[in-house]
């Protein structure tokens, strides 16, 4: 059985998240499409990258990963495919596999890449505004249906990279970092993990700084008792980051964080 998740910026209501189910089914019938997510901010490739960094993963390996948001679709920037690990991956070379790398080079994951220049994988009709549905799309199908990486492209060894999220430590000790993503609940995911901050520990000696706000302290999990409706509250995400939340509410009540917003931990003073 052949596993293909989709994600795009293309939002739901044109009808051009679903086209790309009907461009993989013409070719490989059997697929089981999964929709990651097609609501990822119009153009914007941390986005993407967050979201499938911290999805892809999960699937069996064999998955054949689409990317689409590309906002230079039509121009030179290549389009590509990959092996990374175990899973595949068809996206424009425009840094949307940034932290896939990153996070094969942690893993000490073989990589493998192509550039997608053999038309008889793709659409017969190629626009120069929808190669989601005419070119990763079908290639995607391909790889799904077994035609193996080396066969869709030329093998290349350069793909492009985007500066990503970090998090840094001052001479004071403290660690600041981003906000990465705004879930669907305004919780603000950022960019520091729990390893950059345990010399503060334990995490309830700790001062966590967003949006003019400070959060004392941190707490397991939500619905803490301790806490009232729309109380800021810290703690970390199932993403493996920390994340700064209005206590079973909806964000932005107390704060209205967005992505690229500074976030500062320190020892309680």
């Amino acid at each position: 059985m052949a596993f293909i998740t989709l994600t795009t910026d293309f939002g739901t209501r044109q009808g051009s998240d679903g086209v790309l189910h009907g461009a993989i089914y013409r070719i490989a019938p059997r697929a089981v499409i999964t929709d990651l997510s097609h609501h990822i901010r119009p153009q914007d490739i941390r986005e993407a990258n967050f979201v499938v960094n911290n999805s892809a993963f999960f699937f069996p390996a064999g998955t054949v990963h689409v990317i689409v948001v590309d906002p230079g679709v039509g121009t030179d920037r290549r389009p590509i495919a990959a092996r990374i690990g175990e899973h595949f991956f068809v996206a424009p070379d425009n840094g949307v596999l940034t932290a896939c790398l990153d996070r094969a080079g942690r893993e000490g994951w073989t990589t493998e890449f192509v550039e997608l220049d053999r038309p008889e994988y793709w659409l017969d009709a190629v626009t120069m505004t929808f190669h989601g549905r005419d070119l990763f799309s079908p290639v995607a199908a391909h790889l799904a249906a077994g035609v193996p990486l080396t066969e869709v492209g030329s093998p290349m060894g350069d793909p492009f990279t985007i500066p990503l999220w970090s998090a840094t430590r001052a001479e004071d000790d403290s660690v600041s970092g981003e906000v990465i993503y705004i879930d669907d609940f305004g919780n603000a995911i950022c960019s520091i993990l729990p390893g950059e901050i345990a010399h503060l520990s334990p995490p309830d000696g700790v001062e966590v700084h967003l949006c003019g706000h400070s959060i004392d302290g941190m707490v397991q999990t939500f619905g803490d008792s301790e806490y009232g409706t729309d109380t800021l509250i810290a703690l970390w995400d199932s993403s493996g980051y920390l994340l700064v939340s209005e206590n079973n509410g909806t964000g932005g009540k107390v704060i209205k964080p967005t992505p690229g917003d500074p976030v500062v931990v320190r020892a309680k003073r």
